[in-house]
């Protein structure tokens, strides 16, 4: 995959603010609602959305310090991701709006059965904002020349970009996951 940065990250902001409209509608929703599975082994919504902001928390403060401290100025007006990156973007991204594959979570990351509130929510939406402004703020960045470790393990980093557009697929895949709940419970 090759692309312009700038063409890379206003495909990513648009996605972010897709996915911070549709989380900002799960507001209307009551906490009964919004902590309801389909079935006993499916995450509700904001199980789905805490599921995110742990991710947030270890990506936000990652890239924002990198971005500040490793910030290694745009040589390229291209962005070409990596083999890794783009596998586990793939394997992460929804296809035509559904989820091809189910994944298992890792444990630290799994938040079923937690008690969660509509803060959960508000901590998401804040997330999302900030994703946006690390987006706009890497615009004069080497998107392909600072590298961010990953949640599994310190040793394999991926380029910015890709880090990027991993984080980016994984939350439009619990999005939809999350929207997917809402149309099954109006059809009941």
């Amino acid at each position: 995959m090759k692309i312009s940065q700038n063409e890379l990250l206003d495909a990513l902001i648009l996605q972010v603010q897709e996915n911070l409209a549709t989380t900002t509608t799960f507001l209307n929703l009551t906490t009964e609602e919004l902590n309801t599975r389909l079935s006993a082994t499916s995450w509700s919504i904001l199980e789905c959305m805490a599921h995110l902001n742990l991710y947030g928390d270890y990506y936000i403060e990652k890239i924002d310090t990198d971005l500040k401290t490793k910030n290694k100025p745009k040589k390229k007006d291209s962005y070409k991701g990596g083999w890794l990156g783009n596998y586990f973007t793939n394997l992460m991204a929804p296809v035509n709006q559904k989820i091809k594959n189910k994944m298992p979570s890792p444990k630290d990351k799994n938040t079923i059965g937690q008690t969660l509130d509509k803060s959960t929510l508000e901590i998401r939406i804040e997330q999302q904002l900030k994703i946006i402004k690390l987006l706009e703020s890497a615009r004069n960045s080497d998107l392909g020349g600072m590298r961010v470790p990953i949640t599994i393990s310190k040793m394999i980093k991926l380029k910015l970009g890709d880090t990027f557009r991993f984080l980016i697929a994984h939350e439009h895949r619990h999005t939809l996951q999350s929207l997917n709940i809402i149309h099954a419970l109006e059809v009941y």
